[in-house]
């Protein structure tokens, strides 16, 4: 058992060490689609991830990001009221496959946390007052520049019970430590 711990620990240090690793980050922006585009009007994302080349034109890593969706203003019967901000932190595992020259196609699969307290918490605008938080997954498409800089489109979407919390983004990403 020792010896087969080992071998695995020198077999995950031997990829980290010699594959192809970078810490990445990037901005995006996009416009709602789902039950979102009914109380929010803008999404604007940052996020950071880790890559590591598992073979060749194959990358996976951790991400972490930040959705914020900005309230809009809501016809309501008499009145405009303006919805709250949608907000979300999310935490998932992700891979990018390069298809042809340049080009890549991934996803991320994770979870996100409602991040901004009571204000989400509005039956009003058909947010589940139980939970604001929901399974969140991300397919996209890339172009990459250069080893450093790529520009993505992006399906950003979290579902939190019969709610979904979802936009269309392109944005870019810099690959800062390699």
């Amino acid at each position: 058992m020792k010896i087969l711990k080992c071998s695995l620990f020198a077999l995950l240090f031997s990829a980290l060490s010699f594959g192809q690793q970078g810490l990445e980050v990037g901005a995006a922006f996009g416009l709602p689609t789902g039950d979102a585009r009914f109380a929010v009007s803008a999404n604007f994302v940052v996020e950071a991830g880790y890559w590591v080349n598992i073979v060749d034109k194959v990358a996976l890593g951790p991400k972490v990001g930040y959705s914020a969706m900005s309230g809009d203003e809501v016809a309501v019967p008499n009145d405009l009221i303006d919805a709250p901000n949608q907000n979300y932190l999310t935490v998932a595992a992700a891979g990018l496959i390069e298809f042809a020259d340049r080009f890549w196609a991934g996803a991320d699969i994770g979870y996100g946390f409602g991040a901004n307290g009571f204000d989400q918490n509005d039956q009003a605008f058909g947010i589940p007052v139980e939970n604001v938080n929901g399974f969140y997954y991300s397919p996209r498409l890339r172009y990459r520049f250069s080893d450093r800089l790529s520009i993505e489109a992006a399906y950003r979407s979290i579902l939190i019970d019969d709610y979904d919390a979802s936009s269309v983004t392109v944005g870019l990403n810099v690959v800062l430590l390699k």
